[in-house]
């Protein structure tokens, strides 16, 4: 789904002690209070983070659906504009070069 894809969904409701999920902030209610708080706020801006990626998700689907195009015409007019374009072959050239010499 690409960088706004399903990423938020997992951290909001993993039970890790890595992370402060829903799950792992609820589990920690009973121990300390304020942990648990600060685990939650973390948590639901995860979850806000997750609904605004699905909502943003949806528009542009449904914004790209009105004109009438396919996923195909999709792929070829981003290879088509990326590719033509001067500064983005530059700037991949010397990454790639950059890369290869071990910078």
């Amino acid at each position: 789904m690409g960088p706004l894809g399903p990423t938020p969904i997992i951290p909001s409701l993993t039970s890790s002690s890595l992370c402060s999920g829903w799950i792992a902030a609820l589990s920690t209610l009973h121990q300390d209070l304020a942990v648990s708080i600060i685990m939650m706020v973390v948590a639901g801006f995860f979850t806000l983070c997750a609904l605004l990626s699905l909502f943003l998700l949806k528009r542009v689907h449904s914004l790209y659906r009105r004109t009438g195009a396919s996923f195909q015409q999709a792929q070829e007019e981003f290879s088509q504009g990326i590719f033509s374009n001067r500064t983005f072959r530059s700037a991949a050239s010397s990454a790639a070069q950059g890369a290869f010499q071990g910078n």
